[in-house]
């Protein structure tokens, strides 16, 4: 009988994010890697592997993504991402995708948060600093999880809704924990954050991927978001913009996108974070992109082959942002809308109007730009929404804003067309492909794991 432990999946993971830190670890014995002193769990959480969090197969699942020459009968992670496929890993032989790179990720943080406070260097305080960022570091990991595997948060359900194994130790030999419900899950990141945030430094100001008291907000405030608790996700929301240090960047002087400063120096970005398949193509749909002004300067700075505006073809112009990846971590943009989405719904319009058009402002151009204006709940809202998916566009947050608005009757059905314009597949609303199949190399180890 196999043995039933998890961790065994996530060994080659784990080889792989430790590869990139061989240079500063000592390795003893050979194939076992010893963290020893402040500085290997420093660099640790400097590693590439940690700071690469968002699943860019999230962005193919999204109704913004397009791939005209999809041939549904290619079994690549792509397409089968892209037609919704019901298992993106349908063999035991593949490495569980998504969900092996959180875990493993998840793996690093326990790893700080169980054993820097053994570090041979270090004082306490510091070593209580690596432990928060550790800590934040897992619990943006689990949000992840939580909204990929589990059903959309749901007060009623929340206490049996099964989520994922909340996985708390390093040792590779105990047995996975049972799947917790998603009412465990969102408690313990709640927790796991407010237990950091005295111990973390006020910013991150000088680099974007550390932990600090302001992405803990952040993630507070995203977290809030998705439990539907928009009084608790605008106030923390309000809390991350609190830091001098970050604000939004005016558009219209920026010339090219080679302008906009990098990710880890950004002051529009909080808690930063990079894709994992950062040089993927992608190409919007043609509805997407007819949904811009053409006054708006994202379409300038982050797509290419334009035109005349009207996008008559698909497939021609691409997604293109600056030098280095867009950030699938949480932004000064996303907090701001978070305000005016909250403020939408509890029908304090003007405020609501004010955050939209703090964003507007520097991402139209000044000669055409005018304040949005409405006195409809219902109007401010979408548009709202509309900001928000031209805002986070690509950066893995669409497919978990879809399963959001699904579960509020807001989201159509959604087509796959071949060359031809024919359907190939549909996502229809409260379709149970909304939630992700556990991969079948997880069910392999663990046969008693029930299945979504």
């Amino acid at each position: 009988m196999k043995t039933r432990i998890y961790y065994t999946l996530l060994v080659c993971c784990v080889f792989s994010l430790f590869s990139s830190c061989k240079k500063f670890l000592e390795v003893e014995p050979k194939g076992k890697v010893i963290l020893k002193t402040l500085t290997d769990y420093d660099l640790l959480l400097n590693s590439q592997n940690l700071t690469s969090s968002g699943e860019q197969l999230l962005n193919q699942m999204s109704d913004d993504l397009d791939i005209p020459t999809v041939d549904p009968m290619t079994r690549t992670t792509t397409i089968l991402s892209y037609v919704w496929s019901n298992d993106l890993n349908p063999t035991v032989n593949e490495s569980p995708l998504v969900w092996g790179k959180h875990y493993a990720n998840i793996y690093a943080f326990n790893a700080v948060i169980n054993g820097v406070e053994q570090a041979t260097t270090g004082t306490p305080k510091e070593k209580k600093k690596l432990k928060a960022e550790a800590l934040v570091g897992r619990a943006f990991e689990y949000l992840y999880l939580v909204n990929l595997y589990a059903r959309t948060y749901n007060a009623a359900t929340a206490n049996t809704d099964l989520a994922v194994p909340f996985i708390i130790s390093t040792d590779i030999m105990n047995k996975t924990p049972e799947r917790s419900v998603v009412n465990f899950i969102y408690g313990k990141i709640i927790d796991d954050i407010n237990a950091a945030i005295p111990d973390l430094p006020a910013n991150n100001n000088t680099n974007k991927f550390r932990g600090s008291v302001n992405a803990a907000y952040s993630i507070l405030a995203r977290t809030y978001y998705y439990m539907n608790n928009f009084t608790e996700a605008a106030k923390y929301a309000d809390l991350a913009l609190k830091e001098p240090g970050t604000g939004l960047m005016d558009y219209n002087p920026v010339a090219t996108k080679a302008d906009i400063p990098n990710m880890p120096i950004n002051k529009q970005e909080i808690y930063a974070r990079y894709g994992t398949n950062p040089a993927s193509v992608v190409l919007p749909t043609v509805e997407f992109l007819k949904m811009f002004d053409k006054n708006d300067l994202r379409l300038k700075l982050y797509y290419t082959k334009l035109g005349d505006f009207t996008f008559p073809t698909r497939g021609v112009s691409q997604f293109s942002p600056n030098g280095s990846a867009v950030s699938f971590g949480t932004s000064v943009a996303e907090m701001k809308l978070i305000i005016a989405e909250a403020a939408a719904r509890a029908n304090n319009l003007q405020l609501a109007l004010d955050q939209m058009n703090d964003i507007r402002k520097f991402r139209t151009a000044t000669a055409a730009y005018q304040p949005f204006q409405s006195s409809d709940k219902e109007v401010v809202l979408q548009r709202v929404l509309l900001e928000r998916r031209f805002e986070l566009a690509f950066k893995g947050m669409r497919w978990m804003d879809m399963r959001k608005l699904d579960a509020e009757n807001r989201m159509p059905a959604v087509n796959r067309l071949n060359a031809k314009g024919d359907i190939i597949s549909t996502l229809e609303p409260h379709s149970p492909k909304y939630v992700l199949k556990i991969p079948a190399a997880v069910l392999n180890f663990n046969p008693d794991m029930p299945q979504n």
